[in-house]
């Protein structure tokens, strides 16, 4: 029996656009538009973090279904959207390369994963995630994460320690900021996938698709830089989509399938 799907956009001007895309490929039952909507029991798929995206989630899965959360992309903002199930982020290390398409994705955003660089000399940089995600942590804000991640490094090194606070359009390219730092501490933020891209270690305070590579907080005088950044940005390339691609493709479909290769 095929089961029932409703696509939320929970109040998201913005990305109703990338919910109708979504919807038409995967031929939901139902499109939900305004905010906090009411759960409809089935599959769900369901846009962002806010405005009701957080309960309908775990409605979802108290009711025995699946969701599949979209968001904006690993890389390639605003020409991909990834797209995960029954959780925010992939936090998966493939044990080999499963495509190229992350290679044709970096090369047309005029990248590439880089060779881990050895030798650095900038500071530690704190990129904070956005405010809603530290809702709900023990710091509970960006400023809280903030004091409380400085006093965690001051334990283990006296390097200098900057902060780069995450705009909704950043003016500048992160790479710049990043590209000579010794660490990029973040939570949740695409910043750690950034970093892992130039070579620079990473260390999570939060799961996200950057931990599976990061270095624990103690170890941030000799931080970690171990194979799989490419397996990893395989993974992540293959989790998120084009709107065409949305239009034109069962996306739950294609993340059941590309799970079940991990």
């Amino acid at each position: 029996m095929t089961r029932k799907v409703t696509a939320y956009s929970c109040g998201s001007p913005i990305r109703l656009s990338v919910i109708n895309a979504i919807a038409m490929g995967a031929a939901a039952d139902h499109v939900v538009s305004n905010p906090d909507p009411q759960y409809i029991r089935g599959d769900s798929i369901i846009w962002g973090l806010i405005r009701g995206a957080s309960r309908l989630m775990l409605e979802t899965r108290e009711n025995g279904f699946d969701f599949y959360q979209v968001d904006n992309a690993y890389f390639g903002r605003d020409q991909f959207f990834r797209v995960t199930k029954n959780a925010t982020q992939l936090r998966h290390l493939p044990n080999r390369v499963l495509s190229n398409r992350y290679r044709e994705t970096l090369a047309h955003l005029g990248k590439e994963i880089l060779p881990w660089r050895r030798t650095r000399s900038g500071p530690i940089v704190l990129c904070p995630s956005s405010e809603f995600l530290h809702r709900g942590t023990a710091d509970g804000s960006v400023q809280g994460w903030v004091q409380a991640v400085y006093k965690q490094i001051r334990l283990v090194t006296n390097r200098e320690v900057v902060v780069r606070i995450k705009a909704l359009r950043p003016a500048d390219d992160i790479d710049e900021f990043i590209r000579d730092a010794w660490c990029v501490v973040t939570h949740v933020s695409a910043a750690g996938l950034d970093a892992l891209r130039l070579g620079v270690p990473v260390v999570t305070t939060g799961d996200c698709a950057a931990t599976p590579l990061s270095t624990p907080m103690s170890q941030i005088e000799k931080p970690l830089m171990e194979d799989g950044r490419e397996a990893l940005f395989s993974l992540l390339g293959c989790s998120q989509f084009t709107l065409q691609e949305m239009r034109s493709t069962n996306i739950p479909k294609t993340i059941d399938a590309l799970l079940s290769q991990i």
